[in-house]
């Protein structure tokens, strides 16, 4: 039966039951989660790696849930789909009294079209805008035109960190004074019972402090004895007074959207349990790898009837599948593309800077270049690059000819991202101990009998289930757990909380080294963590041994060479050390010998005193200054710095490591002698928003180097005009969110953008695969149709390896590409048969 059948959301009463049970709904047999990790046994693959169980879903060859109820809920649904490009100049929304500058034409169509869906059956959609359009402004027209008029009057709005202080700004500056709103920030360590928040016009809070909320709320209940009474639990109401059911919100604001994704973490389900009469979500990526990143904003929506996992999957699961020769299934899959920009159309208003109104750009922006700065290795540089890679190759074709690709899929992604990182800097790669995990798998294994009796049960409980990092809300299989507190992050923000705590107490001030836990605030330790496998092996043995004899991506190459991959791994390992020892014998620069040997260890080691103190930061600055070990990029970075100071531009330079970004900052201080500043996600909200201001602010300051996790979204920068990215990331849009901080509505100058790469390289492939991805998302937002685009596959790792042709992963990734031809086609015969019988 359909749980919408079974449980009214509009009901008090059911409200409790309603919200359990698409918890419950989402866990297997014994309490497991229907989400088994990313490759599970016997049900079907989504196309971000979602998977959805059979007893999820109802086979039918008509995906439709066909009841009346269903039909109705649809219908309600389509007539919420309206002109919204071609609105009368007379009958779009006026700018309103409240704003001091008038609003865009789009701006306008914006408002009008918002205020319709509040006005429909919908009560709110997506804003989907293109990056830089001004959705916040477009958002703040619709809470000063429709405010409420009843007691419930809170707009309350969740984003990341970084954008909090950024709306605050927005609704002091762009409203009247005698139209301003009163603004609540309730995150970090400022709360407020529900009392409270309830009388400000505006409450804006993050995705962090609602997945806690969650979480606590949860427990409660999960624990609560028979005839447990919600809504008479007044503490529970005041430790989460934006979740409880008896905390009610006007209008609830998810910016960035995309940050709700991954439908089984703690701040998706969330926003979902949240009571508001409207609900809206911005977001400029609604989608950016496939059809089922949208079914947790139609969740939080509470879109009828596709907001139900069970309908959702229904209807779009033929999507995701794989390509079938038979007209059946092309014309299945046609079918339901074709129900999904139904739906779009219905939910969301979508508009790119290139759209026009009445014959015209609906932006007139100042024009961007981009530019691709190929650079060349040094001969010790292409040196370095092709053992690494020759010795990854190795690794790699291992995995390959024992089926284990999908089991060593982590230690995959380690061995490209120290290809990625050698591309940059020979320098990455020995950093790269710092801030991940210091500890050998045996010691884990040790370390792991360190956890609290707490900690251990609170993770046993989540068997099944997907962990989520609490910092970026990223869905994590393996996630880094501390010992002995037992909370966890994803790998990469590990690195980045520990790599990046030296700033953070350098102007904090502080003379501790330690990161923080980001739940507990307890130490974390790069010696201290352990890996869910470790843990497994200790306190679930049967697991772990039932995970391990995952033969994902079985090949039919021969065991015989068994003996040799042994020897192969370890004459890999060795090789490994001794490339990131450096060779004493090679040691040396054109010209000069090295002041010192350089050693990972000694690296690390100052950059861990860097943390300590302020002189040990400068110490560890000299040191790299001292040392000097130039690389193509960095030197390309400051010879564009260098034409750019000729003009009074500014500069944003992005990188994903922070590393990279210190070792660009000691050239700029020795070659350039320039004011910068840094913004990296171990810097306090506070220190972040200082850096924003003083990069906009003073015109002396002429560069600010960013990290492209910490600044990609929800920043305005637009007092700069040159853009540098040092190396390129998977996912193309994470790039075009970082381009669009400058590229907006405000930019007045020319845009260059500069991506440095190094030809013959993993980042040529990498490109590619970027390219694919844009093609295919771009078509599926832009109602054309599209096939999942799930995590890369064998042919897709073959291909960045290098140990597989190009054709290999171009077939892997156009399998959806086929699927929209054959798709188009069906749809040409469709429509030349219906003329013919017309």
């Amino acid at each position: 039966m359909n749980r919408f059948n079974q449980y009214d959301p509009g009901s008090r009463t059911d409200l409790l039951k309603w919200q359990l049970v698409d918890f419950i709904a989402e866990r297997g047999d014994n309490g497991e989660h229907g989400d088994k990790g990313e490759h599970g046994d016997n049900g079907e693959h989504g196309d971000n790696g979602e998977h959805v169980d059979n007893d999820e879903h109802v086979d039918n060859d008509d995906p439709v849930d066909n009841s009346p109820k269903s039909s109705e809920e649809i219908q309600k649904l389509l007539s919420n789909i309206r002109p919204d490009m071609h609105v009368p100049v007379e009958e779009r929304g006026e700018t309103p009294e409240a704003l001091k500058y008038p609003l865009y034409p789009h701006q306008q169509l914006s408002l009008r079209w918002m205020s319709d869906m509040e006005q429909g059956s919908n009560k709110g959609g997506i804003l989907a805008d293109d990056m830089g359009l001004g959705k916040t402004i477009s958002t703040l027209a619709l809470m000063s035109s429709r405010k409420s008029v009843e007691d419930v009057k809170t707009n309350l709005i969740i984003g990341p960190v970084a954008l909090i202080k950024q709306w605050e700004m927005e609704i002091k500056k762009k409203l009247k004074p005698a139209h301003k709103l009163s603004v609540f920030l309730r995150y970090g360590a400022s709360k407020a019972p529900y009392s409270k928040l309830k009388t400000f016009d505006v409450v804006l809070t993050t995705y962090g402090s609602v997945g806690k909320e969650w979480k606590r709320y949860r427990d409660r209940v999960i624990a609560a004895p028979q005839g447990y009474d919600l809504m008479a639990d007044h503490d529970l109401h005041k430790k989460c007074p934006i979740i409880h059911p008896r905390s009610k919100f006007y209008r609830v604001v998810l910016d960035e959207a995309q940050c709700i994704k991954n439908r089984t973490t703690q701040s998706s389900r969330a926003v979902h349990q949240i009571e508001a009469t409207y609900r809206w979500c911005l977001t400029g990526t609604p989608m950016m790898n496939g059809v089922w990143e949208l079914y947790p904003l139609l969740r939080f929506l509470q879109i009828r009837p596709f907001c139900d996992l069970l309908t959702f999957s229904q209807v779009f699961r033929s999507i995701t599948s794989k390509v079938s020769s038979s007209s059946s299934s092309k014309h299945q899959k046609s079918a339901a593309m074709k129900q999904l920009q139904a739906v779009l159309k219905a939910v969301m208003l979508r508009r790119m800077k290139t759209s026009q109104i009445d014959g015209k750009p609906i932006l007139s922006l100042p024009d961007k270049t981009e530019n691709e700065e190929l650079v060349t290795f040094s001969p010790d540089e292409r040196s370095f690059y092709r053992d690494l890679e020759g010795k990854s190759q190795v690794r790699f074709n291992r995995y390959l000819r024992a089926g284990t690709v999908g089991k060593n899929y982590s230690n995959i992604l380690v061995l490209l991202l120290r290809l990625r990182q050698a591309c940059c800097h020979p320098h990455l790669t020995d950093f790269v101990s710092v801030g991940t995990t210091e500890i050998s798998e045996d010691a884990m294994l040790t370390v792991a009998k360190r956890l609290e009796a707490a900690a251990i049960e609170r993770i046993k409980e989540k068997a099944g289930d997907d962990f989520e990092c609490p910092i970026c809300y990223d869905v994590v299989s393996d996630p880094t757990i501390l010992v002995p507190c037992g909370h966890n992050t994803c790998s990469e923000c590990f690195a980045s909380l520990t790599d990046t705590s030296a700033e953070d107490n350098i102007r904090s001030g502080k003379e501790s080294g330690s990161a923080k836990c980001p739940e507990c605030r307890g130490a974390a330790e790069p010696t201290k963590v352990i890996s869910y496998t470790a843990f497994m092996k200790v306190y679930m043995p049967e697991k772990a041994a039932a995970y391990e004899s995952d033969d994902e991506f079985t090949d039919s190459g021969s065991d015989d060479d068994e003996d040799d991959d042994e020897d192969d791994d370890n004459e890999y390992l060795g090789s490994l050390k001794k490339l990131a020892n450096g060779s004493k014998s090679e040691d040396k620069r054109k010209g000069k010998a090295r002041a010192k040997e350089v050693t990972p260890s000694m690296l690390k080691n100052l950059r861990y005193e860097a943390g300590r103190s302020a002189e040990g930061r400068r110490r560890y600055m000299n040191f790299l200054r001292d040392n000097w070990e130039d690389s193509a990029k960095v030197s390309q970075v400051i010879e564009l710095l260098k034409r750019f100071q000729e003009t009074d531009e500014k500069t944003i330079i992005f990188s994903q490591w922070t590393a990279l970004l210190d070792l660009i900052e000691c050239q700029i201080k020795e070659k350039l002698g320039i004011r910068y500043c840094r913004y990296t996600g171990g810097m306090t909200a506070k220190n972040r928003h200082s850096a924003v201001d003083d990069f906009v602010e003073n015109p002396c300051n002429k560069v600010m180097l960013v990290s492209l996790r910490a600044g990609n979204s929800g920043l305005n920068l637009t007092a700069a005009s040159r853009i540098i990215i040092c190396d390129p990331f998977w996912n193309p849009y994470t790039e075009m969110q970082a381009v669009d901080r400058a590229h907006r509505i405000g930019q007045q100058r020319e845009v260059q953008v500069h991506r440095i790469l190094v030809k013959g390289t993993v980042e040529d492939r990498i490109v590619e695969l970027q390219q694919h991805k844009r093609q295919l998302v771009d078509a599926a937002l832009d109602e054309g149709d599209s096939n999942g685009l799930g995590r890369l596959d064998a042919n897709e790792l073959g291909y960045l390896f290098g140990v597989l042709p190009a054709a290999a992963a171009a077939a892997s990734v156009s399998r959806a590409a086929a699927a929209s031809r054959a798709a188009a086609a069906s749809r040409a015969a469709a429509a030349s048969s219906s003329r013919g019988r017309g």
